[in-house]
This record gives C-alpha cells, sequence and structure tokens, in this order.
C-alpha cells in the first residue's frame, strides 16, 4: 500500500471514530430503507415518477433523496411507502445465531440427574441444536 493510499485510510478511521454507534444505527437503517424501497421498484418495474404516482406525491425529489439513504422516514411514510411497494419495514428478519459454548462434560453413565441431562435440558429449553457442530466436547451421551 502507498502513502497516500494509508493516509487515506488514517483520515477514513479518524472520521468513523467520531461518530457514535447510534448515529451509524442510524445511517444503517436508513441504507437498509433506501435498499428495501429501490429493491422493491425494481421487482415492480416501477421508476421513480411511478411510486409517486403510486402514493400521489408531488415533489420528484423526495424520491430522489429516500433512494439516497439519507432521508429519516417517518413510520407514517414507511407505512405508506410500503403498503404501495408490498414492504414490511417493521418485520423482524429471521436472523441465524451461532452460539459457541464449551463444557467440560464427564462421561457420567450412572442413571439419574447427571451433567448430559443438564446439558439436554439447556440444549432443548433453548431449542439448540448441535448436530454438525465441529466444537462440541460432548463425546457420549447418555439421557
Amino acid at each position: 500500500m502507498n502513502k497516500s493510499a494509508e493516509q487515506d485510510f488514517d483520515f477514513l478511521d479518524d472520521i468513523l471514530e467520531e461518530i457514535s454507534s447510534v448515529e451509524m444505527k442510524k445511517t444503517e437503517q436508513r441504507m437498509l430503507n433506501a435498499a428495501k424501497i429501490r429493491e422493491a421498484m425494481d421487482v415492480k418495474g416501477w421508476n421513480n415518477t411511478r411510486l409517486l404516482k403510486a402514493l400521489d406525491m408531488k415533489s420528484p425529489s423526495i424520491i430522489t433523496k429516500w433512494l439516497s439513504g439519507t432521508h429519516n422516514f417517518t413510520q407514517d411514510t414507511l407505512i405508506e411507502i410500503g403498503e404501495v411497494l408490498n414492504i414490511d419495514f417493521f418485520a423482524k428478519e429471521k436472523q441465524d445465531i451461532t452460539i459457541s459454548f464449551s463444557y467440560p462434560v464427564m462421561e457420567n453413565k450412572t442413571n439419574g440427574f447427571d451433567s448430559y441431562s443438564s446439558l439436554d435440558y439447556i440444549l432443548n429449553a433453548n431449542q439448540i441444536n448441535t448436530l454438525g457442530s465441529q466444537q462440541s466436547n460432548c463425546r457420549q451421551y447418555q439421557a
């Protein structure tokens, strides 16, 4: 990397350090909303004018601002856009969650309550599937 590129990264790092985590989340959400609108417009084959007409609005610049990712949407506006573009901005998206843990599980083959039972309870209560896990320390299981 040349010296100029390193200075550019230093400059960006300095700027990013000055932005709070809350501001980062706000910006990220605005960009996500813009991306959802653009994607839905593309699916429908709509341009800015068609969306403007569907929303019964007059100012074309508002659509440009929405798609720039800088607009701070109100909930009402998101609901109105969602209605015409079939977007639910408030739906929780399914996330894959990976939980890593390591238990010093003993090979207790006696009947009754043992460490395997405790682990089984935790896994079932939290609907955790360890099948395919490469890091499971559980060498043997007896319920």
